[in-house]
């Protein structure tokens, strides 16, 4: 049985291993603390001597025929009798091993920023699906170990330096030597297939292919992964191919249709055959919009920098991509996890598309519900669903709904608030129904003081109980094509930051997955025996998210900033007693969204792709807001950061693909920028000292006038809200509805002396 010690393991049947370390941030610092448990495998291996309390002893690691320096340390704690070894590397290995380990290096490094510019502390813990691992093997040699380097995707040994030289040298050797003279190039592309098969990066249906030319040198040499299942030629059908720039300022990992023989079997000029090739590849790329989340874009902008006719055509046929500048050409691990992905994309599609004789056709039709982006925007979409709620005798203003469908999109915890009664619960329910998702419910316990009742916990035999909610979560995990939300129904009733600890952390901690998703790391940090790995593995899967309800009264508690902070807080205050009657309209069952429907284009603005001047556009004006309302709450240290400002701007983006909805009953529009400060800002404000007044006002002044005003006036503002009796928008203001609520926390601060954005 393996014997497995923190972030250390020792597997059995692998000669000489010494044992594998999971790379973290020790490894980068320093190197890594060795486990009691290992340190007589490391006796063993140098030849049965132990260092004694304090004694240091230099150790030679051996990386792919490289020496490195390193030290092993038994270290001396003042108080502690026992062993305390550790290896620390030299500064040499610990650039290479971030070189080498960067997917992780770099994962490590912003999860560390962040959890800091949160106040944070701690480990960051690495999820298993991005994990990297060194193994420390026994040479035989007394202080001597050989590592190797585990990548959570396979490595092409190599590539970097490959692709690097053929971009520096091609341009030349097309220049000044004859085509079948010169061999240094041709040898290059070798190396890099026969290093593309020894990595098993490619599934065995996959055949590398590469080119410099026929007779002469190409322009636009290519190297190709055809799979055999839909072509064996890149003539016809969709591979995937490195295209270099014929001026070799950079190449491009395309996801590629064959142009020739839709070139040579048009029978009209050339230039409908382009026509052809861009129509088709417009249709295919709704089958691989998933691409987008791991980098790669989807548009016509590819540019090889050619005059060539066959390379102008590769242009037209290129369905998605990734860029790679000459001078800034990413690293081995970089390169592979690129590749990987797209391949896994592409056989995901090949597999989707195979009929009973083989063939593939290009029919998005026969494309699954996960890769599918159906004909329909979101706009629509939104549209037909308020509708169908409407139609079953259920009351919600259409920008309620829209709102949620929104920050859903945006961000898979949100907040429904408000008094009970209002649908709060219902709402998230029809919505799933109608969408062909599904829906759980989970009341919360006001005895709930720790996350047992959520994810799960060991009995007194020692196995582990899953939770509800941890099970929602491997349920949602073993069907992704559906989506899934979760209710936490009465989330206040107990301390949401005791029970719900490890999920408000690991919404913080996602990142692409193979789905098109964003899942999160692992939630269960205890070691579970072997038949139990299932839940410890067990994540926040992409198609899953998280409505919380709650009642705010004095029977419940508040939420604490780190709650808001990670929520989309939506507040069910627009009551309308007098609607009770249905529409007397039939609506026809709505089309099942396909589950993709429900992802973001990105969880932070840095992530996002394609980006048009309109996003641009929209992106500045609530960045110059934020930066207004900063100017503000810095008087109450109640400053915004990165993550508001991203969660916002994403949310006016997805809004925007269903802006007609943003309206109310009766027609008035709805500021989407309006809603998600009211979320995200007046939250934070809490409070009856000075400086929680000089905020309330001044940001009163700012949302209703952008300009200063005076305690009587904020006075009138709230004489003449109150004549419009209380209503949740504030007449002509520049946000109405941030407007309204902080007329609301004024008046509650005149009154008692303290506010807060709830009751």
């Amino acid at each position: 049985m393996a014997l497995e010690v923190r972030s250390w393991s020792k597997l059995e049947g692998i000669p000489d291993l010494i044992g594998r370390k999971k790379v973290d941030w020790s490894i980068f610092r320093d190197g890594s603390h060795v486990p009691h448990e290992f340190i007589g495998f490391f006796e063993q291996a140098n030849g049965g001597v132990r260092l004694g309390t304090g004694e240091k002893q230099s150790v030679t690691l051996v990386l792919e025929n490289d020496i490195y320096d390193a030290n092993l340390l038994n270290m001396d704690r003042n108080g502690y009798d026992g062993d305390t070894v550790q290896i620390r590397f030299s500064s040499s290995l610990k650039e290479v091993l971030k070189d080498r380990l960067s997917t992780t290096y770099n994962y490590v490094v912003e999860q560390r920023q962040r959890k800091q510019e949160a106040g944070g502390a701690g480990n960051i813990i690495v999820p298993d699906q991005i994990a990297s691992y060194i193994d420390f093997y026994d040479t035989g040699n007394p202080f001597e170990y050989r590592l190797e380097i585990i990548n959570p995707y396979p490595t092409i040994k190599n590539i970097h330096q490959h692709l690097q030289t053929i971009l520096n040298q091609y341009v030349l050797t097309r220049q000044k030597e004859p085509f079948g003279g010169n061999q240094s190039i041709r040898d290059i592309f070798s190396n890099i297939e026969e290093n593309i098969n020894r990595s098993k990066i490619a599934s065995q249906d996959i055949i590398t292919k590469w080119s410099v030319g026929k007779g002469n040198w190409a322009s636009v040499p290519w190297l190709a992964f055809l799979d055999s299942r839909e072509t064996t030629t890149t003539r016809k059908g969709v591979y995937v191919v490195f295209l270099f720039c014929e001026d070799m300022s950079g190449i491009y990992l395309t996801l590629m249709q064959g142009v020739t023989d839709t070139i040579e079997n048009t029978e009209t000029r050339r230039s409908q055959a382009r026509a052809n090739l861009r129509n088709k590849s417009e249709r295919l790329r709704m089958n691989f919009s998933i691409l987008k989340k791991f980098g790669f874009r989807l548009d016509n902008e590819v540019n090889l920098h050619t005059n060539t006719q066959l390379g102008t055509d590769y242009e037209y046929g290129t369905i998605a991509y990734k860029y790679y500048k000459t001078n800034d050409l990413p690293s081995d691990e970089f390169i592979s996890r690129d590749i990987s992905n797209l391949l896994q994309v592409y056989a995901s599609y090949i597999n989707s598309t195979s009929t009973q004789n083989g063939t593939v056709p290009n029919d998005p039709e026969d494309t699954p519900d996960r890769l599918r982006v159906e004909n329909i925007s979101m706009n629509q979409r939104v549209r037909e669903l308020i509708k169908n709620i409407s139609s079953k005798g259920y009351s919600f203003e259409p920008w309620q709904i829209a709102a949620y469908i929104t920050a859903l999109r945006t961000k898979p915890f949100v907040i429904l608030a408000g008094v009970s009664g209002t649908g709060k619960s219902k709402l998230p329910q029809l919505v799933a129904e109608a969408t062909g998702g599904e829906c759980c419910l989970l009341p919360v316990r006001p005895d709930w003081t720790d996350s047992s009742d959520v994810l799960g916990y060991c009995d007194l035999q020692g196995e582990f109980r899953p939770g509800s909610l941890l099970t929602w979560f491997n349920q949602a995990s073993n069907n992704p094509d559906k989506h899934f939300v979760g209710i936490i129904d009465e989330m206040n009733l107990a301390r949401v930051e005791h029970y719900f600890a490890e999920v408000l952390s690991q919404i913080e901690n996602r990142y692409p997955d193979a789905n098109g998703g964003f899942c999160s790391g692992v939630l269960i940090n205890k070691l579970l025996d072997e038949e139990e790995t299932e839940w410890a593995k067990q994540v926040i899967p992409g198609n899953f998210a998280i409505v919380g309800t709650v009642n705010m009264d004095e029977s419940a508690y508040g939420f604490s900033r780190k709650v808001l902070d990670r929520a989309f807080t939506i507040e069910f205050s627009d009551i309308n007693l007098s609607s009770w009657e249905s529409l007397p309209i039939t609506i026809e069952e709505l089309s099942k969204w396909p589950v993709n429907a429900w992802y973001p284009r990105a969880i932070r603005l840095n992530m996002l792709q394609d980006i048009s001047d309109d996003d641009r556009g929209k992106i500045q004006t609530v960045i110059q807001a934020l930066e207004e309302i900063n100017k503000i709450l810095i008087q109450a240290q109640l400053q915004v950061a990165y993550r508001t400002r991203d969660e916002i701007s994403l949310f006016v983006l997805h809004a925007d693909e269903g802006k007609d909805s943003f309206v109310t009953s009766a027609g008035d529009s709805v500021d989407p920028l309006d809603l998600a400060i009211q979320m995200k800002v007046l939250p934070r404000i809490i409070g009856g000292s000075a400086p929680v007044r000089q905020v309330l006002l001044d940001l009163l002044g700012w949302a209703s006038l952008r300009a200063k005003i005076e305690e009587n006036d904020a006075n009138a503002m709230l004489d003449e809200w109150i004549k419009l009796g209380r209503s949740a928008s504030y007449g002509n203001s520049a946000f109405p509805r941030t407007a309204a609520r902080l007329c609301l926390m004024w008046e509650r601060l005149n009154k008692e002396g303290f506010t807060s954005y709830w009751m």
